[in-house]
Order: structure tokens, then sequence, then C-alpha cells
């Protein structure tokens, strides 16, 4: 009975090795079992590991031959089966790593209680098989190693069963947490202003902080906390309901409809803005009409004496302006020309490597100013205009927001540009996923003609049904725009791939590698002064 025990610990202690490696990856599907379960099953190598299969064949192989010749050898059995074990889990060479495990409390809990049931499946059938069997021989040791083997191969669906065992607890947990945010923000007499879109959230809202600092006392959520636990984890541990801030800008996202709806229960916006529709997350959403209803919840939720903001150059954001809800709806465009309802507009910009020129019109009043920034690529020409509209509707006159306008730095990650020590430009763009913000990216990087121009990218992700068509569409924007295109991921890159030789793009000056670190090192090797390195999305380890 002791070999059986021990055989069975030696197992469980393997499964939960497992789970443990798996839980970043839970996490980075944020806790989603249908996600990650999905994910484990789109390749081989995700849910049987290497080694795995060899294990698994060279084991019953030799286990027939030990039965053969030392059936009765119990030590033997039991040292056959540790090698087996310590070959299956010997650690493999490691590829790059972007997100680390981050060990918070909901993750603990979640392991624990996986480790439990993983334990529990091991030791309890072990146990029984061995308390069905007369006496402990090599084979009853052979029957408990296939039920070890068969609780690794299952790992992914131990996690899968902590995070339901422990739902109860954390919906729980999770309502005292929103009760608490709900409370500090009644004790506040702070205006929410909320912002929502497939992509330009996170600018626009620095951008909006930015200008109203200038005359106000405003707080925003930080990075790219924009869901209901995130935005509660801000005003629980950052918020001061006694500060007298004035607004708080709280970016809101989603994946399906109703989660910015409930940001919006808890947070009572006053004011908002809708940046952008797109295909980004359609993988999740299924279809645009879904996101244009995930997005529109935040325009429900403001009420009808306050304003909402609006990028009419997107076809689908104007017609939730155009629905006349609330009673001030104020449109933007920058289009040429500019759509003949927008309020606010833009014209003569002018872009270059140096930044944007613009002037900026408020066609209701006449009122005309002169902006310029460094920030870079068109499309923060929107981004600008949105947050230009909130801050004039809350008094801030154009001559005041250009002159904040023009002290403006990029947020992280957003096309931000920067001089490496060795005179080569980097654009980083690393945060962008959208086509859009793709296409304007690619632009800028054209710009440069003083040297190579060169595209690092693993290409866009969570496209659902238009990925193909999309990435196809960037190979061939890239192949117009770069002198030289890196591309990460020999399978993910594919129809990127092709859109580049579609375009009759020179193969010599097309580069594709596994990670991120191969194609760093090329452009350091390959790279001098004058050129320019676009890094175009970096996408989780769960994609790579």
């Amino acid at each position: 009975m002791i070999a059986v025990l021990l055989l069975a610990t030696f197992w469980a202690a393997l499964t939960c090795w497992r789970i443990y490696r798996l839980a970043r990856f839970f996490q980075i599907e944020e806790y989603m079992s249908s996600r990650f379960l999905r994910w484990m099953i789109t390749k081989r190598e995700r849910s049987t590991p290497n080694r795995f299969v060899e294990g698994v064949v060279t084991g019953l192989v030799l286990m027939v031959a030990l039965m053969a010749f030392a059936p009765d050898s119990l030590p033997i059995h039991l040292g056959f089966w540790a090698a087996i074990i310590v070959f299956i889990a010997w650690p493999e060479p490691v590829k790059e790593v972007k997100k680390t495990f981050k060990a918070t409390q909901r993750a603990v809990r979640m392991l624990a209680t996986a480790f439990v049931v993983a334990i529990i499946f091991n030791l309890a059938l072990s146990l029984l098989v061995a308390g069905i069997a007369d006496e402990i021989t090599g084979s009853i040791l052979g029957v408990v190693s296939i039920i070890g083997l068969i609780a690794y191969l299952l790992a992914p669906l131990a996690l899968s069963a902590g995070n339901l065992l422990m739902y109860p607890i954390e919906s729980s947990l999770r309502r005292m947490f929103r009760e608490r945010a709900r409370q500090r923000l009644t004790q506040s007499r702070v205006k929410v202003i909320g912002i929502t879109g497939s992509f330009g959230k996170t600018s626009t809202k620095d951008y909006l902080h930015h200008i109203l600092s200038g005359r106000y006392k405003v707080i925003k959520t930080p990075k790219s906390y924009n869901t209901l636990m995130g935005v509660c984890l801000v005003i629980n541990n950052d918020f001061d309901p006694n500060a007298g801030d004035d607004y708080f800008i709280i970016e809101m996202g989603a994946y399906i409809p109703g989660e910015i709806k409930r940001i919006c229960e808890l947070t009572k916006p006053q004011a908002g803005i809708v940046s952008a529709v797109g295909p980004q997350h359609l993988e999740r959403f299924g279809t645009l009409e879904n996101v244009v209803t995930a997005k529109y919840e935040l325009v429900e939720a403001v009420p009808e004496d306050g304003f909402m903001a609006f990028n009419f150059d997107d076809d689908l954001v104007r017609g939730m302006g155009q629905r006349g809800y609330p009673d001030t709806c104020i449109g933007v465009s920058y289009s040429d020309p500019p759509h003949e309802d927008a309020r606010l507009i833009a014209k003569n910009i002018q872009h270059t490597l140096d930044g944007l020129k613009f002037d900026v019109q408020d066609r209701q009043t006449g009122d005309e100013r002169t902006f310029s920034t460094t920030l870079i690529g068109l499309h923060n020409v929107t981004n600008i205009l949105l947050a230009t509209a909130v801050a004039h509707q809350l008094g801030m006159s154009l001559a005041e927001i250009g002159l904040r306008v023009a002290t403006l730095t990029a947020t992280d990650h957003r096309l931000k540009q920067t001089r490496l020590p060795n005179g080569v430009m980097m654009l980083d763009d690393a945060y962008n996923t959208n086509p859009v913000g793709s296409a304007s990216a690619l632009d800028v990087l054209k710009l440069n003609q003083n040297g190579r121009r060169v595209l690092i990218t693993p290409g866009m992700v969570e496209l659902g049904p238009l990925h193909e068509q999309e990435n196809e569409k960037l190979g061939q924007r890239a192949a117009a725009a770069c002198t030289d295109i890196v591309l990460v991921g020999v399978e993910q890159t594919k129809p990127i791939q092709r859109g580049v030789k579609n375009a009759g793009f020179d193969e010599t000056h097309l580069h594709v590698f596994e990670t991120v670190t191969e194609a760093i090192q090329w452009y350091q090797t390959e790279l001098k002064a004058g050129d320019a390195v676009l890094i175009l999305n970096d996408l989780p380890d769960n994609y790579m």
C-alpha cells in the first residue's frame, strides 16, 4: 500500500505542477473556462505536452517487459515509474514569456481548489484500485500510473473545475467589492465621464485627463483598467472620496453586451465618448451589431441632460450619435471634407515625424484655433478632437485647450516615438491590435525617407471571421510602406505572409521568426542611424 501511495503522490505532484504552469494562460483568458479550454484544444502540443506521448509509449512498452521479467519486484516497478514521471516532468526549453503568473488572491484560491481536485482524483482512484486488489503487484502500480497519466492529461479540466467550484465564493466577494466601490463614489461629488470604443479608449482618456487638468481637478483609471472589477479596484484602492475631485474619467471595455452597462450602473456617468466600432474582439462579440449594442450601453446610461461625443468619421459610431440621445450629442470629424453633421472639425492637417498641426473649428460658434502636438498618427486627430469636444463642453475655450494639446505626450505603447542610442527611430505601437490603427502606424513609418523602414509584428488577433482577410490586408499595406518586414510566429502570420507576397514584395526582405526576441536581435544587428522600426502589436503568450 505504501508503494501505491508513493506513486499516486508522485503523479498528483506532477499534475499539480502542470496545473500551475497552465494557470498563467487561464489568467490571460481572464478566468473564462470556455476560452481557456478552446485555446487548449486548438493545438496538440497544448493538450498533450512534449514528451508526454513518448513517456506513455515508453512506459507501457517497458511495463510489459517488467511484467514478464520482474512481476513481483515493487521497488523496480516503483523506480521505473518514478523515472517516467521525471522524464515527462523534465522542464522543456522555455519560450519567450511576456506575461508571468500573478499570484492574486483569486488565483491562489482557484489554484488551491484545482490542486485539491487533482490530488483527490489521483489518490482516491489509486486507493480504490489497491483496495480491490488481493495484493499489490507490478500490474497494480501500472494501473495507478495509468490513473496518474489520465489525471496529468486532464489537468486543464482541474483548473476549470477549481474555477467553477470557487464561483459562489468569488461572486460573493465581487458583490462586496462592488458595493464598497459604490459607497465610495456616493460619498464624493465627483462627476464621471465614461469612454468606450473598440480602440482609441486609453489614448483619448489620457488626452482628456491632461487637457482637463489645466483647469479642473481630475483623476482617471490607469493604464487599460477598463473592466468592472478593474474599475472597482481603482475606486477602492486609489480614489479618495474627500479629495474634492471634479471629474473622474473611466475607461469602459467589454467582450460581450452587458459589461459596460454594469460599469455604468456602478459609476453613473454624466458624459461620455464613443471613439470607434471595429472588428477588434469580434471573435468574442460575434457580430459588429453586438459591438454597437455593447458600446451604446454607455450612451443609454448618460442622463438626458448629459452629453456625448462621437467620432462621426466612423459610420457605426455616427449612427449612435444620430439617434438623438442624449439632448447634447457632439460629433467630431477630420475627414476631407469633414462630415456635414459634425460640430467639431479638424482641417488643414499637416502630418510629419515631428508631429501634427491642424485647425480646429467649432461649427456652432464659428470659433477656430490651430492645434500643434508632437503626437504622430492621423488617428490621434480623432482622439484629440473627442477629448476637445468634452473639455469644450465643460467650459474650456479652444484657445485654452490648444495650449494643453501642445504639451500632450503619447501613451505608452501607442505609437510612441523614441530615438534609440544608435540613431534608429523606434515607433512603439505594441498595444495596437486593430486594422485602423495599424494602417495609421504604417502611414507614419512611411514618412521616414532617410533610411530603411522596418515593420515587426505578429499580426492582429481576435478578429473572428475577419482574421484572415484583415491580416492579409495588413501584409499588403506593409508591402507598400516598408523596406523590410519582420514577422513573429510562422503559423500565426501566414495571412500576412500571403498578403506581402501577393503585393509583389521582395521576399529577400521578408523575415519570419518564432519569437519577438529573435526579431529584436535581427534589427539590432541590421539597422543603423536613420532607419526606422515599427513594433506593431505584441501578442500575449497564448497566441504565440
